[in-house]
């Protein structure tokens, strides 16, 4: 998992560094690259993130609420395919908190860009990290990596997605995995 996050990464930067047409402009004018970008308020969105995630594994309601857009929606990548309003997520997060004891988080990396046009113009964060929990029912301690594709609109999360091995939690914990559902 790790040798995949590191050449996105490296292909992203290269995306970055090596994507002009033309001799690249000064580092201070490269805000407005024709493809991909890294916007001034690149921290400011990164702060945004990070706030919220944090307040996720606190249940801190008001935190997620502050850092969400109207709007807002998050797809979870299961199977069914999970897509939930802030509403449901605060729900999941609160929920999850009644089950889970001394969660962390720990970021790995993390990029803000900016694309410039089609159906993801606008502000991202892509956060990986890792989230640690205790689980109450079992007493096992769990790890799982993931990755929080996130765009933001007017300095609040507009819309995000999700990636983790769910699997993995489900083998750490030593609990079988809900039964897969059927083809149609």
């Amino acid at each position: 998992m790790r040798l995949q996050q590191y050449i996105l990464l490296a292909a992203l930067g290269s995306t970055l560094l090596f994507g002009c047409s033309e001799p690249c402009p000064p580092a201070p004018e490269h805000f407005t690259h024709s493809l991909l970008s890294v916007p001034p308020e690149t921290d400011a969105n990164i702060a945004v993130v990070e706030g919220f995630l944090n307040a996720c594994v606190k249940a801190d309601v008001e935190g997620m609420r502050a850092a969400m857009a109207p709007g807002y929606h998050e797809l979870l990548q299961t199977t069914p395919i999970d897509s939930s309003d802030a509403e449901k997520v605060i729900f999941d997060w609160v929920a999850m908190d009644s089950t889970r004891t001394d969660q962390q988080l720990t970021m790995d990396a993390v990029e803000g860009i900016r694309h410039a046009s089609g159906e993801w113009q606008g502000d991202w964060v892509h956060y990986w990290g890792e989230y640690k929990a205790t689980h109450k029912a079992t007493g096992k301690r769990f790890v799982v990596p993931f990755f929080f594709d996130t765009q933001l609109k007017d300095g609040k999360l507009l819309r995000a997605y999700i990636y983790y091995d769910m699997l993995s939690v489900y083998d750490q914990l030593g609990i079988a995995p809900p039964a897969a559902p059927a083809n149609k």
